[in-house]
């Protein structure tokens, strides 16, 4: 007499073969997933990367020196309490006073605050400044150095390394910017 019907090992197999199709897909799904995320972050994070690069070097070429009559800084120096994640840049506004902003890591925040406002520039950045004299402003040969109040105006240029990680994008963006008041 023929049985209607599935065994119990004919169900077991095909359970475990529907199983094996099962992960598969959802293995592709999520790589599928993963790749989107990247590929909405690496835009994000690239752009978080400039902004910092093109406001920070925009910031340094635009230094000028604190001069005699200007209150709360050294003078003939364009930048103070440089450190290797952030420093204060001095520069004038349109009736020629001036302005300080200091821009630095807080957290795994890159901020710049000026006239006592603070104001996030990227999320979940890192930047790190190297700072360099010579003693000539012309000359191609650099010298890496920590700026103090003393030597401050000695100033030449300054590397600018950033690295923003969003959305699950990881870019840097890096450059060099020498100082238009430099020595």
């Amino acid at each position: 007499m023929r049985r209607l019907g599935f065994t119990l090992v004919e169900l077991l197999v095909s359970l475990v073969i529907f199983a094996i199709i099962l992960a598969a897909i959802f293995t592709a799904f999520v790589a599928m997933w993963k790749s989107q995320g990247v590929s909405i972050g690496l835009p994000a994070s690239q752009q978080g990367a400039e902004a910092i690069v093109y406001k920070l070097g925009n910031a340094f070429r635009a230094a000028t020196n604190c001069l005699a009559t200007d209150t709360g800084c050294v003078v003939g120096t364009p930048v103070q309490n440089a450190t290797s994640t952030g420093c204060t840049i001095y520069t004038r506004n349109s009736s020629g006073t001036l302005v300080q902003t200091t821009y630095g890591m807080s957290g795994t925040n890159f901020q710049m605050t000026s006239g006592g406002t603070t104001t996030v520039l990227s999320a979940n950045a890192n930047v790190t400044l190297t700072y360099y004299t010579s003693s000539t402003y012309n000359s191609t040969a650099l010298t890496a150095y920590t700026p103090t109040s003393s030597t401050a105006a000695n100033l030449i240029g300054v590397l600018i390394n950033v690295n923003v990680s969003q959305g699950g994008g990881n870019n840097w963006d890096e450059t060099f910017v020498r100082l238009r008041n430099g020595p």
